[in-house]
């Protein structure tokens, strides 16, 4: 079973600002017609129900096989000020038309989807890091609050260890350096995960990175802005083993 991690779409509302993001979509469908996507936020650029509607359309043809979660600038303009109208769009627009099996907006709790295929199954668990970041001066920043840690809590609690388990928000939980920018419950988060999980994923600051058995997490991954960009990676998964590897989503790299 093959996820490929993508993030910071920023799908915009005028077609012509969105021909990177397509031909890393249309790249994806064309090459890894059997993978299943990660996308780890920032979907859109600021929430406008145009976007939304441009962000659906690409993202239609993947149903099925796509799982999301959002970030600050699918919920806020200019990805700094939190709007409870935009942060609804996110649902209305995606989670439910792309059968996400949950919601994100107001009840707080995790969306878990289990993954079975040819005796292999996976736990996603999608968070969302905007929900306490109402306050205009928590610009760029993320934030869980404690209700959405406890219930992820609970969920990792009651599900067997040896199940593989990837968890994925949009907010980087550690790589400071700009305050306005932090996941600021970052540290509660990781202590809940610590052992405990198989792979974490996270966008956010536009930099590609990967770590080796951090804080307990065999893989941690940081995704780049896709649009443009020539690799991304592929988390596979056969029966309880985990492995990343980085692979080709632009043209120009293939080799083709």
């Amino acid at each position: 079973m093959k996820f490929i991690h993508l993030s910071d779409l920023h799908f915009h509302r005028h077609p012509g600002d969105n021909e990177a993001a397509l031909a890393v979509l249309n790249y994806v469908q064309e090459h890894y017609p059997d993978s299943r996507l990660i996308i780890t936020g920032d979907i859109t650029d600021d929430g406008h129900p145009e976007q939304y509607e441009n962000a659906y359309e690409a993202l239609k043809p993947f149903m099925g096989r796509i799982f999301i979660c959002p970030g600050n600038h699918d919920f806020g303009a200019a990805g700094n000020f939190y709007s409870a109208e935009r942060a609804r769009r996110f649902d209305e627009y995606l989670s439910l038309p792309l059968n996400q099996g949950g919601t994100f907006t107001g009840d707080q709790t995790p969306v878990v989807h289990l993954v079975r295929e040819k005796g292999t199954e996976v736990m996603l668990i999608a968070l969302d890091t905007n929900l306490e970041t109402e306050h205009p001066f928590d610009f760029a920043c993320g934030q869980m609050g404690k209700k959405q840690r406890a219930a992820l809590k609970t969920i990792l609690d009651t599900t067997p260890t040896e199940l593989p388990k990837i968890v994925f928000f949009h907010h980087h939980p550690f790589m400071h350096g700009n305050p306005f920018m932090e996941l600021l419950d970052a540290r509660a988060l990781m202590r809940i995960l610590y052992h405990r999980v198989d792979v974490v994923c996270f966008g956010h600051r536009h930099v590609s990175r990967m770590w080796h058995n951090l804080n307990g997490i065999p893989y941690v991954l940081a995704a780049d802005n896709a649009p443009g960009k020539d690799f991304a990676r592929e988390i596979t998964v056969v029966g309880i083993e985990v492995s990343v590897a980085d692979i080709p989503i632009s043209e120009l790299t293939s080799g083709a």
